[in-house]
């Protein structure tokens, strides 16, 4: 297991794996401006790093090499996946000889290319939406799936990804409706976690990759992406799993294999989570956050909110994720809908309301929504 880790990111993503790290017993270290306030993600960990950049900035990456040999980590988390910054970051670390968590240089520059999904889910015999002849009104479900440098895959759950927009999901939910409701469900749930398998195996990525898939009104599933390294809707899989998923990457990225005890994992209950947006004031200083009090284990709040600091650079306009889980799917979004209607934030004026008017929604209740959900939700 690694001894130093350096987080190259900020904001709620450095606060995540910065908890696990210290649960680990493994030292995490996090870049913050020079002569500034410990925001949240500083406070989480063991140690920081100064560098002279605005606060509402990206880490310049000018520095990264600077930063790297100051840290003496042999290790580097680069936070949640699809951030645009991934490539720079993790090429930086690659030269600086640290191993890199939550990418890997090749299979990411593979992935920027279509063709080659198309190609290996051929290899592996799994449809894509380059196959399909007609996609309307699909819903989105992600699997999650966990691979080793030993050539062993597990799928660990799914994830219903379809109300999203082209910058952020607004909703998640696991276990999806689309599968809860149907009377083949589980034997529906295994044709997709063997799909998603089997395409990952054919990638030969080590750690976590989530496998997309688009299903039709008449049930049929096509692969529509991938994407690899720690999910931003990584909280709910874990409420439902019981799974550190930070601590499963690390093992993964440190060559541990997959444990044998995540082949038998039976995910329990029902979790959603949802974004809190900034719609306007991004870079205003945080006045107030507050977030209502609930019991351990059936909620969970993340955010870098911190007050009188702006939200940091890598976050905006996320200002939080909360998570809701249930033993039933109507007591999740019950929970959910009571925790939104009592949360605090200021100045920014924030999607709340259009999040508990997608909860109240008679359609969403009987999960009944597709992709194109999002445009009906939003207009009422």
């Amino acid at each position: 297991m690694f001894e130093k880790v350096l987080i190259l990111r900020r904001g709620e993503a450095a606060t995540r794996v910065a908890r696990t790290c210290r649960r680990m017993s493994v030292e995490s270290i996090v870049v913050a401006p020079k002569d500034m306030p410990a925001s949240r993600h500083v406070e989480a960990a063991d140690r920081r790093i100064e560098v002279d950049f605005e606060e509402a900035s990206a880490i310049p990456p000018d520095q990264l090499p600077g930063i790297l040999e100051q840290a003496g980590a042999d290790a580097a988390h680069l936070g949640y996946q699809g951030q645009p910054e991934m490539f720079e970051l993790a090429s930086a670390a690659e030269k600086a000889d640290v191993a890199v968590v939550g990418t890997d240089l090749d299979v990411l520059g593979a992935l920027t290319d279509q063709t080659t999904i198309w190609a290996a889910a051929e290899r592996s015999h799994v449809r894509t939406v380059h196959d399909a002849e007609d996609t309307r009104r699909p819903r989105e479900i992600g699997v999650l799936v966990a691979a080793d440098s030993h050539g062993e895959t597990t799928a660990i759950a799914e994830c219903d990804r379809s109300l999203s927009t082209a910058e952020h999901a607004l909703i998640h939910e696991t276990p999806s409706p689309e599968l809860l409701f149907r009377s083949d469900g589980a034997a529906f749930r295994m044709a997709l976690f063997e799909s998603a398998r089997r395409l990952a195996a054919e990638l030969r990525y080590a750690g976590l990759l989530e496998v997309k898939f688009h299903i039709d009104p008449l049930g049929l599933f096509w692969v529509s992406g991938v994407k690899i390294g720690l999910p931003r809707h990584h909280t709910l899989i874990e409420m439902v799993t019981g799974v550190d998923l930070v601590a499963l990457q690390l093992r993964i990225a440190s060559g541990e294999p997959i444990p044998e005890e995540l082949e038998t994992i039976e995910p329990q209950g029902h979790a959603l989570d949802v974004s809190i947006l900034a719609l306007d004031q991004h870079d205003a200083v945080v006045s107030s956050y507050s977030v209502a009090p609930a019991p351990q284990g059936r909620f969970r709040a993340t955010s870098s909110a911190t007050v009188g600091l702006p939200l940091p650079a890598d976050d905006r306009p996320l200002i939080a994720k909360l998570t809701a889980h249930a033993p039933i799917r109507h007591r999740a979004l019950l929970s959910m809908d009571r925790m939104l209607a009592e949360m605090r934030v200021e100045p920014f004026s924030t999607n709340v309301q259009g999040l508990r008017r997608i909860l109240s929604d008679h359609a969403f209740r009987a999960g009944q929504y597709d992709n194109e959900s999002v445009s009906r939700f939003a207009t009422g």
